[in-house]
């Protein structure tokens, strides 16, 4: 009997405290508070032939006062969305909603009765254009080294590398490229894929504003060539005998350019003015190098023996 009758006035008690959790509720709903909302914000009926420049805001942040039961209903029953007619607002190349307009919007998607405290938006201001855009290339601005054994393959390449730049005729007629950020890379071992955004250009509008720019590094391979010296700056009727007359070369290309290579096109080279100069019986090899592919070349031997021939 004991247990019966604790466990009903325990029921009593909280069928007391449901009921007046209930009034509190019924009466805190008709009570006059403030909440904020993040509002969702969409242009519509905007042409096809249209492109902004100038991006609208996604949302802003609003703080209301309205009775309770309104809140509830506008956080619960759905997400606060404001949207703006293109043709109402759009004019000469400027989409322009004033702080009144933006407030009367606001007030249609809470109720007449609620009262707009604060909005992280005053006003919206947004250029567009109905030009069609420009197709221009993309230029890397990349500054990347290789590892050491390694070397770049080729330039930094950006994939796309062209984008569709929007904007007046007079900016688009001056516009022939446009250029990444800048991106530092040391010390490269593999191939690299980096996003980088382009350079933003006021007024224009570039699609896609980020592309990405590939950096490709490769292994160096030694190679061993031997090279006949050429005697340059010998007097009519004399001759320079060399001793031994070719020379061995040591240097580096990439692995790609390893069997295209069919030659270095370097020289080894030298002066007669140096030999008549030397007292050591030697002259001085000097190498020219004129194929980029060709790194860290070295002659074995930096000098050799010679005997003027009058």
């Amino acid at each position: 009997m004991r247990r019966s009758s604790r466990f009903h006035s325990l029921l009593v008690f909280l069928g007391f405290v449901v009921i007046a959790a209930v009034f509190w509720l019924v009466l805190a709903l008709n009570d006059s508070l403030q909440s904020s909302y993040i509002v969702k914000l969409q242009i519509v009926n905007a042409p096809d032939s249209v492109t902004f420049i100038t991006d609208m805001p996604e949302e802003m942040h609003v703080s209301v006062r309205d009775r309770g039961s309104a809140l509830l209903r506008s956080a619960v029953m759905k997400h606060p969305t404001v949207s703006f007619n293109f043709r109402d607002y759009a004019s000469d190349g400027h989409f322009k909603i004033k702080k009144t307009d933006l407030q009367a919007q606001l007030k249609g998607a809470f109720g007449a009765s609620a009262t707009i405290l604060s909005a992280s938006l005053d006003s919206i201001n947004l250029v567009y254009t109905t030009n069609k855009g420009r197709r221009v290339p993309v230029v890397p601005v990349a500054d990347c080294t290789a590892a050491a054994g390694m070397v770049l393959k080729g330039k930094p390449v950006a994939v796309p590398n062209y984008v569709v730049v929007y904007g007046s005729r007079s900016v688009l007629d001056t516009l022939n490229r446009v250029f990444t950020e800048r991106i530092v890379k040391r010390d490269l071992s593999e191939n690299k894929s980096y996003d980088v955004s382009v350079t933003k250009i006021k007024g224009v509008r570039i699609e896609p504003a980020k592309v990405k720019i590939n950096v490709d590094v490769e292994p160096l391979v030694n190679k061993t060539e031997v090279l006949p010296i050429k005697v340059i700056g010998v007097p009519e009727g004399e001759s320079l005998l060399l001793f031994p007359a070719q020379v061995t070369v040591d240097y580096f290309v990439p692995m790609s350019r390893f069997s295209a290579e069919k030659g270095s096109g370097m020289k080894a080279e030298v002066s007669y003015k140096d030999a008549v100069e030397s007292k050591t019986g030697k002259v001085n090899v000097r190498l020219v190098v004129a194929n980029r592919h060709v790194i860290n070349a070295h002659l074995t031997t930096d000098s050799v023996e010679y005997t003027i021939v009058r």
